[in-house]
């Protein structure tokens, strides 16, 4: 009986680890959770009026041109890793980590990490026509 009671801890010790880490993958919005229909909310509201409604960009502001966001031209270019497309969005940083254009608000701290892949799937179901 002694031995059981470890044993039972043990379980219930793992068990609560891994809720702990299932919400916590929830909670940053990883691949599955994100919701491609709130991303295209929030990318009209906070995007689209630099990269245009269906997310094709070429629109001038100053000596930059906003990007194309279509897939799979995104992807590409942000070798296949959402974490760096990610980080262009709310650091304002590009494929090879150098600064994009001052023009690209840096988004960190004005939307959540879920609320970036949320915009993210959404792109991913945006192609070029």
């Amino acid at each position: 009986m002694s031995l059981m009671f470890p044993l039972l801890r043990r379980a219930a010790l793992a068990s609560g680890a891994l809720a702990l880490m299932a919400g916590a993958a929830f909670a940053a919005g990883t691949p599955g959770t994100a919701d491609p229909v709130m991303g295209q909310q929030l990318f009209r509201s906070h995007c689209a009026v630099c990269h245009k409604a269906d997310a094709s960009g070429g629109v001038k502001l100053g000596d930059a041109t906003s990007a194309d966001l279509q897939a799979p031209e995104l992807e590409s270019q942000y070798k296949e890793t959402d974490a760096l497309i990610l980080r262009a969005m709310l650091d304002g940083k590009d494929e090879d980590g150098e600064d994009l254009a001052k023009i690209m608000p840096r988004w960190r701290g004005k939307i959540t990490d879920a609320q970036a892949a949320d915009i993210l799937a959404y792109l991913k179901t945006v192609t070029a026509h």
